[in-house]
């Protein structure tokens, strides 16, 4: 039964976050009785250079929940690698936050991870109160039926995560039109470089720029798109308009897309760097006025400055042969919080963990401070409809020395978020950039969202896509990383298909097709 949120318990909350800039009456808090220790192993991006511990907002919530936590923060290029090291050696944490955790390997095959159902309703009322709203709990069952982990959600009305952006002011010094096709584009790149639009006389033009090979808004991933293939990080098989999948290897615009990235490398047109660089390295080369052509998230509220973002111009993906298909986003919960079976206060943990879902404390953790005297000027404020509103987004990402923002918990389904929330500016541009995709037709015809999230595969299935897709990731990535640096030979491209059979490809996809119908026949 659907629980409003409104109706959560109302126990001690202005005892919670007073100091945080006041509480929701209405809802549930965590009491300050006593110190508990929590060690959390904690996710944080790769341009930001976060310090939990000082970290005003965490600093305040310890004063009122009791909670003292050891945070153990792990960078983006780094948390694969270290999560599965601390499953292998057992130095488990209490809590894992944030980042990708594989439930079905280490929840219900290895036992490691804590089923939540029972303890979720009396613990986390405010948390528990939005579960069933917009239908979010469906994402989060296992293949044995038990929730795992916490959700996080962001409502926005939003359909993809990179968008293209064009630098216009090159394009109009040069006296170009925006490039709509994949000729069009390569000879607007042609121009970036041979025809200093930025005008310093200097050969320092990068026409177009990648934030790493697979980074979902940035990385050179996002350029298949221009080609037909939807391609991502997260599954490696494609949903077409006849409900059946496709591994995007197979499909006919994955060679020629890699053939003209190969092109963009070999030519100059493409940053050398793309492949390998963070998002620290492209965002200094964005913010030195040096990149005509990416993708990314938004342009408001991001690591741009403002007098660079005002350069770019949002557009469509730029065609090729086979037409447009950007990886379609549904939103649906993530992973935000799961206890490991190391955790000996499961209940202060996610009454811990609860007391961030606090409707106003949430909204002060990823937007700052609402009263005075906090460590910056208020951020938001309540505006005369009742919602809250964002008076200003400091510059130079400077909320991230004072809040957690993106590290936040943060659980705001739809019917909840839009009736609390007046939708700044940066939401709006993400929510305009969506329209301005989805009118044009150009998302894939199925969602990755449904095989990533949605699907309900058996553990042992489960448990073996997950081995296959390990594979297929590596040999996705070393492959396309090879050939854009060194071209494609018809051998090579030969060996690239018979690498794909040999370690899986067909039974992947046959696994995740299986799941899919069973999830169409549920429906």
């Amino acid at each position: 039964m659907k629980v409003q949120y409104k109706q959560a318990a109302a126990a001690g909350i202005m005892l919670l976050l007073a100091a945080l800039g006041g509480c929701k009456k209405n809802e549930a808090s965590a009491s300050g009785s006593g110190q508990i220790n929590l060690r959390v192993f904690q996710y944080e991006v790769e341009n930001q250079q976060m310090d939990f511990p000082n970290l005003w907002f965490f600093q305040e919530l310890e004063k009122k929940t009791g909670v003292h936590i050891e945070w153990e923060p792990v960078k983006d290029g780094d948390w694969t690698t270290r999560l599965n090291l601390m499953f292998a050696s057992m130095d488990l944490p209490d809590i894992i936050r944030t980042g990708d955790v594989d439930i079905e390997e280490y929840g219900v095959t290895q036992g490691l991870l804590v089923a939540l159902n029972d303890y979720l309703e009396p613990n986390m009322p405010n948390y528990y109160s939005r579960l069933f709203m917009n239908e979010a709990n469906k994402a989060m069952p296992a293949s044995d039926g038990k929730m795992y982990w916490i959700g996080g959600l962001i409502a926005q009305n939003i359909n993809h995560d990179g968008s293209h952006y064009i630098n216009k002011a090159w394009l109009d010094k040069l006296g170009l039109a925006v490039p709509k096709t994949i000729d069009e584009l390569t000879d607007v790149l042609k121009a970036f470089r041979d025809r200093d639009p930025n005008g310093n006389g200097l050969k320092d033009e990068i026409p177009f720029s990648a934030g790493d090979l697979i980074h979902q808004t940035q990385g050179l991933y996002t350029h298949f798109a221009n080609f037909g293939v939807p391609l991502q990080r997260y599954v490696y098989a494609v949903i077409q308009e006849n409900s059946k999948l496709v591994f995007p290897g197979n499909m006919d615009g994955f060679r020629p897309a890699l053939e003209w990235l190969a092109m963009c490398y070999r030519e100059g047109l493409l940053d050398m760097e793309s492949i390998t660089q963070d998002s620290n390295a492209w965002g200094i080369k964005m913010n030195a006025g040096l990149v005509g052509y990416t993708t990314y998230l938004r342009l408001i509220n991001t690591a741009l400055s403002p007098d660079i973002a005002a350069q770019y111009e949002s557009i469509l993906p730029p065609a090729g042969k086979y037409g447009v298909s950007v990886p379609r986003l549904l939103e649906v919960p993530n992973v935000d919080a799961v206890l490991t079976t190391a955790n000996k206060h499961i209940p202060e943990s996610l009454k811990w963990l609860d007391a961030q879902f606090e409707t106003e404390t949430m909204m002060i953790a990823y937007n700052g401070p609402i009263q005075p005297g906090g460590p910056i000027d208020p951020t938001m404020k309540i505006n005369n409809q009742g919602k809250y509103e964002i008076l200003y987004v400091p510059e130079n990402n400077l909320l991230y020395k004072y809040v957690p923002v993106y590290h936040a918990m943060f659980f705001a389904p739809g019917d909840y978020y839009f009736n609390i929330f007046e939708m700044p500016p940066h939401r709006v541009e993400r929510f305009n950039s969506s329209k301005q995709y989805a009118d044009a037709g150009v998302l894939e015809p199925g969602s990755f969202t449904i095989l990533n999230n949605l699907i309900k595969p058996s553990a042992e299935d489960s448990l073996e896509i997950t081995r296959l897709y390990n594979e297929i990731d590596k040999l996705m990535q070393e492959s396309i990383a090879n050939f854009i640096r060194s071209g494609i030979t018809d051998a090579g491209w030969l060996e690239f298909l018979n690498s794909g059979k040999s370690i899986g490809v067909d039974r992947y996809v046959a696994l995740l097709q299986k799941a899919y119908d069973a999830y169409l026949t549920a429906k």
